[in-house]
């Protein structure tokens, strides 16, 4: 029986829906379309950010270096980079139904500390009993400590857990463990299945 719902952060509570403060960016910059993207989220110090091995202030120093930008634009470049992304609602209202059917609630996110910030703005951090963000535990999805972490914050079993993610990697290392899955491809077919495996 589930008795506890985990979910990962970005594609699934959170989309960017709106590219235009990033493309705004992108042409004062005279970058190609998806260029910032892949610069701020880069494999290397992006990485290190969300292992938690360098701080949040550090890696956009680092963006702002790459990028030849001013204290002042690296600040602006922080605040609009994320300014499209755009709530889940329709699996919030699910979320609250969950709450008040007596389930506990995660988040598992492979994501720097600024995820907090971002909870915060969303109006999501109340909803959730624990959250694990793999800048503040050490580890990143799929690795198995990652799940422990948050199994753990959640004092349930794998096997009484349904985890939802848009990585079908991170899904399969999920279910390795023990804990139920969903694939989040669309917002339709998502609800279908919470609803079904729930019975909300």
């Amino acid at each position: 029986m589930i008795q506890g719902v985990i979910f990962d952060y970005g594609n699934v509570l959170s989309a960017t829906r709106d590219m235009q403060p990033r493309a705004a960016w992108e042409q004062k910059l005279g970058l190609q379309a998806g260029e910032l993207d892949r610069t701020v989220h880069n494999d290397h110090s992006w990485v290190e950010a969300q292992c938690g091995r360098i701080g949040v202030d550090a890696y956009w120093q680092g963006i702002g270096n790459e990028l030849h930008l001013t204290s002042d634009d690296v600040e602006r470049l922080r605040t609009d980079f994320y300014r499209g992304d755009i709530r889940n609602d329709a699996l919030v209202a699910r979320i609250d139904a969950m709450r008040q059917a007596g389930l506990r609630l995660g988040i598992l996110s492979n994501f720097s500390r600024e995820l907090w910030a971002l909870l915060e703005q969303q109006d999501l951090r109340h909803r959730f009993d624990a959250i694990a963000v793999s800048a503040d535990i050490g580890v990143m999805k799929p690795a198995p400590a990652a799940y422990h972490a948050i199994l753990k914050m959640l004092s349930l079993p794998p096997e009484a857990c349904l985890f939802i993610d848009d990585l079908p990697g991170n899904i399969a290392a999920a279910q390795a463990l023990g804990l139920s899955g969903i694939v989040f491809r669309d917002h339709p077919s998502c609800l279908a299945e919470i609803d079904r495996r729930l019975h909300l």
